[in-house]
């Protein structure tokens, strides 16, 4: 169950171009210059304020010279993360109880 205090879905695409933005040393200025997009609606966005729509973040990541998965890559690596590491925790849960069933069998 999702807690209320856990960012959204709009949230963590913000906090992803955001940290893309950054790490490619571009201001909202310089994306301003460079584009058709203004300032506050960038910012909105990137504080999950605003909803985006899949053409908007292609021409954002085209604008950051960046493939458009990156900004999902980015964006729920902490959830793809934790479903494999339930997936792990599962199947090791699953092999624990077949090794106690065979050793049960086994006497």
């Amino acid at each position: 169950m999702i807690s209320s205090n856990e960012p959204n879905t709009y949230e963590k695409i913000g906090r992803a171009l955001k940290s893309i933005r950054i790490e490619k040393q571009f201001k909202l200025k310089d994306i301003e210059a460079i584009s058709d997009m203004n300032g506050p609606t960038i910012s909105n966005i990137e504080r999950g304020k605003q909803n985006v729509s899949i053409g908007w973040l292609v021409h954002y990541a085209n604008v950051l010279q960046i493939d458009p998965s990156e900004i999902f890559l980015r964006a729920f690596k902490e959830d793809f993360q934790e479903k494999q590491l339930e997936k792990i925790y599962e199947r090791f849960n699953t092999y624990e109880s077949e090794s106690e069933a065979n050793k049960k069998s086994d006497t």
